[in-house]
């Protein structure tokens, strides 16, 4: 089972274990700002590989961290990780599914902590307790643009991917997501097929 996010490395993982055999996609609504646009990325990546997209709705735990505060981009829910593995792990052994993946890169790894490889670790170990479920997260060495020309080999069509923290229709070009993944595509030597800079207003 990937966890599917409609990003760049969860499409990426996404097909990389589809070539492996048989897998499940879950995408979780946390009430994230995108959260939209990022079900529907990834249920256009699911459609290409004649998968079924599974859906859990946390979005009332979301909006209650979000409550009072004022507009921000995107208001992630504290150790998010945590608690996106640990509810795909609960319905990854409803499925009987015996892997649960996870895509991170070597940014995340470096960026915060639920993202380190000895957090993954951790949690592989918490769960081996639980479950006969491997946890994994097989992209966490490589860098973004390294992900991305695995993508490309993969046949990956990026178009049907969405990294922007604003949620519109159209990514922004300019948050600090849009940023990193515009600079990932240059470094890889490709051209990114969804990164149209919108003049919407907030």
């Amino acid at each position: 089972m990937v966890l599917l996010s409609g990003g760049i490395e969860s499409a990426t993982l996404l097909h990389r274990e589809h070539r492996e055999g048989p897998v499940e996609a879950l995408f979780v609504d946390y009430a994230q700002r995108a959260a939209e646009c990022e079900r529907t990325a990834a249920a256009a990546q699911c459609a290409t590989l004649g998968l079924e997209l599974h859906r859990l709705d946390l979005s009332a735990v979301g909006e209650a961290f979000r409550n009072g505060r004022a507009w921000q981009p995107h208001v992630p829910l504290p150790h998010r990780n945590l608690i996106l593995l640990s509810l795909a792990l609960s319905f990854a052994t409803d499925r009987h599914a015996h892997r649960l993946c996870l895509a991170l890169n070597r940014e995340d790894a470096e960026a915060y902590p639920s993202g380190a490889p000895s957090f993954i670790s951790d949690f592989r170990a918490l769960a081996a307790g639980l479950s006969e479920i491997a946890v994994d997260a097989p992209l966490i060495a490589l860098e973004k643009a390294a992900i991305i020309r695995l993508g490309n080999r993969l046949g990956v069509d990026y178009t049907h991917s969405y990294s922007c923290l604003l949620g519109r229709r159209r990514p922004c070009g300019g948050c600090p997501q849009c940023v990193k993944r515009r600079d990932a595509f240059a470094a890889a030597g490709l051209s990114d097929p969804a990164l149209n800079p919108t003049e919407d207003a907030p």
